[in-house]
């Protein structure tokens, strides 16, 4: 006798939508409590509560609310508890009790061990981060600073119990689910951010602008005739989704169409953000994307990302300005930034940063600053001292706090994952399109990181724990990618055979 079995697909569900409200009510939660600090401690408290009942009644439902933070929290400072974000404490949380269980259960060190050259790879990075961080106290930084450029890295720490509750399927689909969310709402916000700013209803320096800037950590910036530059730092990973969702498309075969209106969407985002980097990290990626796959198909969503492009941004420009422009001053000033960097404020501070950040690593080359660096600068507008932390220059920051070794190691994990990747795809007959995707993610970042942050922010971090797994091929965490792939839009109809 047979069954027939009706697998429903992965994102058609309720608990999408549900995760949908809950994206845009944590933002709407945080803006209006961002002054109240007794009722931010009372929820995350509650939250903290609530992640250890979860972790004892079933730890896969505590590491989904981990999960759910991280991809739908925006910069994890939306709840704080004294100066700590909900996003450090529900981490650090979770790995206390998930140690503590494992050594309850003596099975710990069995558990810490998951490939050879990851463990010692793990090992070494952590041992450079904490000399980079006595360094730092050594060279009288703020230790606060230096413990947030360090927490970044303690996400490694998520690969271990990552790499044992992923083989769990519902797991896996729970994480389809996010990213689809997080793509979506992530545009969605962000549109409804440059609306609000290009009608006028919301101003800059205005309530929800320091809300944006101060807890969000994005940044607002009116470029002229109604258009304003929306940024945030969980964008960094729109690129390397954007180029997995083209990759996927230039499989021949028939595709379903709400992988055509998640790239629409990461394009609009992608506008809106109107990050030159990001857009040149598109470009690598898009050219990596060539590999294995057929020109033809190649060449169809290569040109239609790119006309994709050119028509939001003109439809954006003419609405935004009624009619004065199709945009091309604003694209103008930003390529031309390029070779006239004083003509753009963000391109002109950049400038101001790169020999300051030049001399420091040139009083240190080998050991560095340490973490916590910062750095004075006149601002060329105001004449005021300006300190920040933030130096815009990725790979020059890594230099200066964790020296030339930290730099090249670090360097050596992204480029050890993508000779992984390449060597799989090599051996991998058919069905290469996800791997090839995530090869070209992985060289964006490394393009992305030549004025951002890229390889040491919490995104970029999770994303290589993420590509290591994938490439080692010693994992199991994803062994059924390609049925995930094919259920993320479709139901999947199955024979049981039974007597």
């Amino acid at each position: 006798m047979q069954k027939i079995l009706e697998q429903k697909s992965i994102f058609f569900q309720w608990q999408s939508l549900g995760l949908l409200l809950v994206f845009f009510a944590l933002r709407v939660f945080s803006f209006f409590l961002r002054d109240n600090l007794i009722i931010q401690a009372i929820a995350v408290f509650l939250l903290i509560m609530v992640l250890g009942l979860l972790y004892f009644k079933n730890k896969n439902w505590a590491f989904r609310l981990v999960l759910a933070e991280i991809f739908l929290g925006g910069s994890g400072m939306y709840l704080e508890f004294f100066d700590l974000s909900i996003r450090t404490l529900l981490l650090g949380f979770f790995l206390f009790l998930w140690v503590g269980d494992h050594i309850g259960q003596r099975v710990l060190l069995k558990n810490l061990k998951i490939q050879k050259q990851i463990n010692w790879a793990i090992y070494l990075l952590f041992l450079i981060l904490f000399f980079a961080f006595f360094n730092g106290v050594f060279h009288e930084h703020s230790i606060k600073t230096a413990i947030q450029d360090l927490m970044p890295f303690t996400f490694l720490l998520l690969l271990f119990p990552s790499y044992q509750l992923f083989k769990d399927k519902k797991n896996q689909e729970f994480l389809i689910r996010l990213i689809i969310i997080f793509i979506i709402g992530s545009a969605l916000f962000a549109f409804f951010s440059y609306v609000m700013f290009s009608t006028d209803i919301f101003q800059i320096h205005g309530e929800f602008y320091r809300w944006f800037r101060d807890v969000d950590a994005g940044k607002i910036t009116d470029m002229g005739y109604n258009f304003f530059r929306v940024v945030e730092p969980n964008h960094l990973l729109i690129v390397p989704f954007l180029l997995i969702i083209n990759s996927l498309l230039m499989r021949d075969e028939k595709h379903h169409i709400m992988w055509r209106i998640l790239r629409f969407l990461a394009i609009l985002l992608l506008v809106i953000n109107f990050s030159r980097i990001y857009f040149l990290a598109l470009l690598v990626g898009l050219l990596v994307l060539k590999y294995k796959h057929k020109i033809k198909f190649w060449l169809r969503e290569s040109i239609t990302t790119g006309v994709l492009l050119v028509i939001i941004f003109l439809g954006i420009s003419v609405v935004s300005s009624s009619g004065q422009t199709w945009g091309w001053e604003l694209l103008g000033v930003r390529l031309q930034s390029y070779s006239n960097p004083h003509i753009e404020i963000s391109s002109n501070t950049r400038m101001i940063l790169l020999p300051k950040i030049l001399d420091k690593i040139e009083q240190r080359p080998i050991w560095g600053e340490g973490l916590g660096v910062s750095i004075i600068y006149t601002d060329s507008l105001t004449y005021q001292k300006i300190k920040t932390t933030a130096l815009d220059w990725g790979y020059l920051e890594l230099w200066l706090e964790l020296g030339i070794f930290g730099l090249l190691f670090l360097l050596f994990l992204y480029i050890y994952a993508i000779f992984l990747l390449a060597k799989k795809i090599r051996m991998i007959p058919d069905w290469y399109d996800f791997d090839v995707g995530l090869l070209a993610t992985l060289i964006s970042l490394l393009i992305i990181n030549i004025t951002s942050p890229a390889l040491f922010h919490v995104f970029g971090i999770l994303y290589l724990v993420f590509a290591l797994s994938i490439a080692s091929g010693h994992t199991n965490i994803f062994e059924y990618i390609i049925i995930l792939l094919y259920k993320i839009f479709n139901s999947i109809k199955s024979e049981v055979h039974y007597r």
